[in-house]
């Protein structure tokens, strides 16, 4: 579940990124000041209450007694105090937590398609060289060992608007930062935090000096590590699906070329059974395989699936005889059937899959029934069709 798209997001850590940038060269006390004045502070102490010869003094509680300052305490009044709100990181990917450390946020989240700690370190190492190249940007530094990555300048242009008196000014920001990749044993749970390296302001033709302390390199760095993880959760399912194929490749690298020739081959050899004065069908094939060829073959012989009921494996089926020109094309014209609705009932025991067919009340068709339908059933299910070029004909 996504909780804001990525696009929406994108404007958000913008405003952010231009409010902490400007702030830095408007003035670095007006930024963390609050506002008004602190006559506060001028205030004179109130002298105690006197109380007269003979008259009972109140009970006072110590709970709001102010403590007196001491050398050890930082005194921390009027415009010392830093008014300052910290960001927040956007947690945009469902079942994310963050990890706050003394080196900074730590943004975990899981890739449940993940085999391996190796697999999952080198999908999202090249996932943040893409992120870079998204932004315009580059990989300035890499160190493979320590899943570390500093970016080149990432730069952002916003357009303030002026007053009466003054024009709107473009303001260019440049930053740099490290994105430092932590992936837990099992693979599956990866953590993304990013750190500062360096910012700029370009404002209208000349650059400001951005004077920023940790406090400020902090929000920089969590409105960066916002738009990294949006970037992720826009590309979540891409990125499992590309864990799948690598695996894929991988496991078809190792195999024979029989063996990827069986792993490919979805024909399926149909045989007609006789016990008991009954007759059904036996595919040699698991359960999963006969269903997905059944689906493929059924609509091309003329039965439309109008149910499936997955525990008892039995497929409703209404027939009625398909046009000749796609009878001719896979040789069942002289296939006869009567037009109704049927029910096949298909069970497994693991390699063997047995296919019994049936009227709309349940009762088992005969076997002249059963026999009649079984070569034309049995070509398309040995046949290897292309399920587009198929319907299409």
């Amino acid at each position: 579940m996504q909780l804001v798209s990525f696009q929406t997001m994108k404007i958000v850590v913008l405003g952010s990124l231009v409010a902490t940038l400007a702030a830095c060269s408007d003035g670095v006390e007006k930024r963390r000041q609050a506002e008004r004045n602190f006559d506060y502070l001028e205030v004179s102490q109130i002298e105690p209450l006197k109380i007269p010869p003979g008259v009972t003094a109140p009970e006072q509680s110590a709970e709001f007694v102010i403590p007196n300052i001491t050398p050890d305490n930082q005194m921390l009044l009027g415009p010392q105090v830093d008014v300052r709100a910290p960001v927040q990181v956007i947690p945009l990917i469902a079942g994310s937590r963050i990890e706050d450390t003394e080196n900074g946020l730590i943004f975990w989240f899981d890739i449940l398609r993940a085999q391996s700690a190796a697999e999952t370190k080198d999908t999202m190492m090249r996932t943040i060289g893409e992120y870079l190249a998204y932004r315009k940007s580059g990989i300035l530094n890499q160190d493979p060992q320590q899943s570390l990555i500093e970016s080149d300048w990432l730069v952002d242009q916003e357009e303030i608007e002026g007053s009466i008196f003054f024009t709107d000014k473009v303001v260019e920001q440049r930053q740099k930062f490290a994105y430092q990749l932590d992936v837990k044993p099992h693979g599956r749970t990866a953590g993304l935090k990013v750190s500062f390296v360096d910012a700029q302001l370009y404002r209208d033709t000349s650059d400001s000096v951005v004077e920023l302390d940790a406090f400020d390199k902090q929000r920089l760095a969590v409105i960066e590590l916002n738009r990294l993880i949006g970037y992720v959760s826009e590309r979540r399912a891409e990125l499992e699906a590309q864990l799948e194929e690598q695996r894929q490749q991988a496991k078809l690298a190792t195999m024979s070329e029989a063996e990827k020739e069986q792993l490919y081959d979805e024909t399926v050899n149909l045989l007609l059974v006789n016990e008991g004065g009954a007759a059904y069908y036996r595919a040699k094939a698991n359960m999963e395989k006969t269903m997905k060829r059944l689906r493929v073959v059924l609509p091309l012989a003329g039965f439309t699936i109008t149910d499936y009921i997955e525990n008892s494996g039995s497929l409703y089926l209404t027939y009625e005889r398909p046009p000749e020109q796609i009878l001719e094309n896979y040789g069942l014209s002289t296939m006869q059937f009567a037009e109704k609705n049927y029910i096949f009932t298909v069970g497994s025991n693991g390699d063997v899959t047995q296919i019994t067919l049936a009227d709309e009340e349940g009762i088992v068709l005969k076997p002249s029934e059963v026999k009649a339908l079984y070569p034309y059933l049995a070509i398309l299910m040995k046949m290897g069709l292309d399920t587009t070029e198929s319907l299409s004909r």
